[in-house]
Formats: structure tokens, sequence, C-alpha cells
């Protein structure tokens, strides 16, 4: 609930997100003009985000950025990004391909939680015993779910003692992102795979002739501007969104589960997401196809996303990041290394074609996000000529659904045990047994169906 209720002027607001948007054209500048950069194809997002950190208070203060009101931006550019997902026509297409990976990232995810676990309850009984356990759990949400569910699941736990979770949260999640891009490239650069040198794809710039349509006008102009429409349509649904939470929230506090109040609250993307996909199929219905432009829909998630990534960055506490640097460091190595063995093990036993395609997809996806794993798979299929993009995709919603019972399970150990040891073990053994059962579905599953 921070995230609603700090305190800032429209000033702030409106210098925030400028400078935010000037770091973005920087970045794009940088891209452009930085061999480094091209070479491991590191986002312009990326760039405006370590930029603005090392510009801003936390460090040489040139720039006016607080870390707590970029957490907040976090928080909110969350929920709206996942509106724009909502919106998006969703495909009924499910392929064997995808299938397998979403199989896949659910149980990296479920991997990663109790390596993660594993790493931080060790510490904290040899080395560091104030360190709280649950910072074993922001390993995936901070490589496998992205900055901002990491961000806005950990700052809940703050009512819970683990006051500093969430921007320790978003430092799992940098380091993340690096591992995705460097690593990744490495790992490309390494493998006989010929690096694509499609136009654009270095600098970030599309030459004038390969310039595709963005979107198409589904008003007149002279009526409204269309992108006004769409803008106004994710805000009502953002509006719609505040008020079931806080109708929520009263029946919880009515219940007497006042602890679970701040939960809730981190959820809110979830149920952004519920209600964006239930406007457009229960309430636009027959209007969706001509109020909604899917490509225009693409462009403001596409923002949304960008800015997401910049602000998670800039916002990094560097004070906090540096007293958990030996933790931060080991349980993102140790999440790092388990992905990556799963990864190589797996895909080959499963998949007959396109082996290191979806090696690095998934790599890349699940050490950073979905458009880190498209970017990298890019560089090896720059037209998407393989089927590995669409199942990437698919996949991705398949493990939104799949990876449900691991975001509510995330908090037992502290709704239930009161944030103590026995909890950390319990969760481990929960998260075990959905993993066992997980990849007995999933044998099950690819024993009926050809390698795809």
């Amino acid at each position: 609930m921070d995230a609603w209720t700090l305190e800032l002027t429209v000033g702030e607001l409106l210098l925030d997100i400028s400078i935010l948007g000037a770091l973005l054209i920087a970045g794009t500048v940088l891209r452009r003009q930085v061999r480094f950069f091209q070479r491991y194809m590191v986002p312009n997002s990326l760039i405006a985000g370590f930029l603005g950190l090392f510009l801003g208070s936390e460090l040489f203060n040139v720039l006016p950025l607080e870390p707590e009101r970029m957490g907040a931006y976090v928080y909110h550019l969350l929920a709206i990004t996942f509106i724009g997902i909502g919106l998006h026509p969703s495909s009924n297409r499910h392929t064997v391909g995808a299938i397998h990976l979403g199989f896949m990232q659910v149980s990296i995810m479920l991997i990663q939680g109790i390596i993660g676990v594993g790493i931080a309850l060790t510490a904290a009984w040899i080395l560091i015993p104030e360190l709280n356990p649950a910072m074993g759990l922001l390993l995936p949400l901070g490589f496998a779910m992205g900055p901002g569910i990491a961000y806005s699941v950990g700052q809940s736990w703050a009512v819970f003692g683990f006051e500093d979770a969430g921007n320790a949260g978003l430092s799992i999640a940098a380091v993340g992102f690096l591992v995705a891009y460097f690593l990744g490239m490495y790992l490309v650069n390494r493998s006989r795979t010929d690096v694509s040198t499609a136009p654009g794809l270095d600098s970030g710039f599309l030459p004038d002739a390969n310039r595709p349509v963005g979107s198409r006008l589904s008003f007149s102009g002279a009526a409204i501007e269309p992108l006004a429409v769409h803008v106004a349509l994710v805000g009502g649904i953002y509006y719609l969104t505040f008020l079931l939470v806080t109708g929520l929230a009263s029946l919880l506090v009515a219940a007497g589960l006042v602890q679970e109040v701040p939960i809730l609250w981190s959820f809110h993307f979830i149920l952004a997401n519920i209600v964006a996909v239930a406007t457009r199929r229960f309430v636009l219905r027959g209007w969706a196809g001509n109020w909604l432009d899917e490509g225009m829909l693409h462009r403001m998630t596409g923002t949304f996303a960008d800015y997401l990534i910049t602000a998670s960055i800039v916002g990094i506490s560097l004070s906090v990041s540096w007293r958990f640097v030996g933790p931060v460091l080991a349980i993102s190595a140790g999440g790092t290394l388990v992905t990556y063995v799963f990864l190589k093990f797996v895909v080959r036993r499963v998949f007959g074609a396109h082996l290191f395609e979806r090696f690095i997809g998934m790599f890349a996806q699940m050490t950073g996000t979905i458009s880190s794993g498209l970017a990298l798979l890019r560089v090896t299929d720059p037209e998407y000529r393989t089927p590995v993009a669409e199942e990437l995709v698919l996949a991705s919603g398949m493990a939104l659904g799949m990876g449900f019972p691991l975001l509510l399970a995330i908090n037992l150990p502290f709704t239930l045990f009161e944030g103590s040891t026995t909890g950390f073990f319990i969760l481990g053994g929960i998260l075990l047994v959905y993993l066992a059962v997980l990849l007995v579905c999933w044998t099950l599953f690819a024993r009926r169906q050809p390698r795809a």
C-alpha cells in the first residue's frame, strides 16, 4: 500500500517522467554509438536505468531521482503493463513446443525458489545470522518474473520485518538482466550458430526501407485521437482495479485478516490483468475488434515496460544493495547455474529441432524478461523463421497460470509461521512436492507427443 500512499507533488511526478524520458533518449543514443552495447544487445532501457542510477541521488546526485519514488513507479507500471497484456487478443493455439516451454518455465521458477531459499538458509546459519531467509525467494521473483513483481511482492514483506525486501528484489532483478544479456551473448558467440547482422539489430535503429507499420488508426482523428482512447481504457481499468482491491482489503480487515492486506496490494497486477481480460471479453465484446488495435496495444505495453525497467534500475538503493551484496551475488550465482544446467539437460531430451534457439531464448527469459529472450533469439533467428518466438510468448501465458500457486505459497512463511525458519523449510518442501507433480505431468504429456 506504500506506493499508493506515497506523497509527491505534480511537479515532482512530471519532472521524474521527464528525466526518465531523457535517460531513455540517452540510452538510445549510447546504444547507437557504443559498440560494447551493440555487441551484447543491451536494451536502451537497461542502459538508461544504470545511467540514472549513477547520476541519481544514491551516487553522484546529479539528477533528483529518489529510490522511494522510483519504487512506487515500478509498482504502478507493473499493473499498467499487465493491463496492456490483458487487452491483447489471446491466441487459442498451444503448440506442443509452447506447452513444453510452459512446463519448463514453471519448473525453473520452482527450482530457483528451492535453491534460493537453500542458499539463504545456509548463509543465515553459517555466516549472516541476521539475514532473512526470504531473500532466497526473491530469486524466482527477480530472475524469472522480473523487477516489477520482485518489488511489488518484496515491499509487502515490510510489515513482517523484512523492510528492504523490495529493494533487494530490484537488485537481484538487475543482476538477472546482466546475466541474460552478457552471459547470454557470450553463449551465443561461443556457439557455432551464425550471429545475425539483421538491419537495426546492433544499433537499434531501423533504416527507412525496413520500418514496419507499428499501429493502425481505429478512430477518426476528427472525433478523437485513437491513442487517447487506448490510454483512457487502460486508465479506466486501473481505476476499477483500485476499487476492486480496496473492496477486497476492506473484507479482509472485517474478517480480522489485517496482516493479509499488504500481500493483497502486492498482487494488484494479477487483478489488473484479470479485469483487463474481462473487459476485453465481456464488456467490449463485438466492439473489441473495432475499438482496439493490436499494434497500438503493443506500442503502449512496450512503452510501459521500457519505463518500468528504467525506473527499476534507478530505484535500486545502493546502500541496501551493498549491505546485501554477498547474499545477492551468491543467490544470483546459484540461480544462474541451476537455470543453465537444467535447460542444458532438458532441452536436448524434450526437443528434436531448434535446440540452441530454444535454449538461449529460455535462458535469457528466465534470468531477465520475455523481451530478453526474444532479443537474444533474434540474434540467431533474425526473421523469427523458427517457431520459437511464438512458443515463448504462448508459453508465458501458460506459465502465468501454472505459476500462480508459487506466488501464493511464497508468502506462507510470513502468514502462517511469522517468518520463522520452520516456515521456510516447510515452504521448501511444498515447492519440491509441486515440482515433482509438475515433472510427472510433463513426463506424461511428453510421452504422448512427438518430439517438437
